[in-house]
């Protein structure tokens, strides 16, 4: 899937869903840690039509490279985020516990 967007410049930036590959590759071409969202943002990222090295992203407007981030970041954010999933052991215990909590509300204290 990708989604197209317009960025501060007036830029034309496609922004493609990326896999584990773009990530390693982008790892590979960056220098240090730092410039690891950079080398990600050229890997999954066309402006223009036209194909970015990371380095041509450094060269870019700072608003376009913030609108990119924020762009990835959002992507992270909304796909990052697991959904938990109660396994039977987990619902009996809770049904038990929410059963107890009932009894002693319902006990009379001495």
């Amino acid at each position: 899937m990708t989604k197209t967007i317009t960025l501060p410049s007036g830029k034309i930036a496609t922004v493609r869903q990326g896999r584990g590959f773009d990530l390693l590759q982008a790892q590979i071409k960056a220098k240090t840690s730092e410039e690891i969202p950079y080398a990600l943002i050229a890997e999954l990222t066309e402006i223009d039509g036209q194909k970015l090295v990371y380095e041509d992203i450094l060269e870019l407007d700072l608003t376009d490279v913030i609108a990119l981030q924020a762009e990835l970041s959002g992507k992270f954010q909304s796909t990052a985020q697991p959904t938990a999933v109660k396994t039977p052991e987990q619902e009996t215990k809770t049904k038990l516990q929410e059963t107890v909590t009932t009894i002693n509300s319902l006990t009379p204290n001495a």
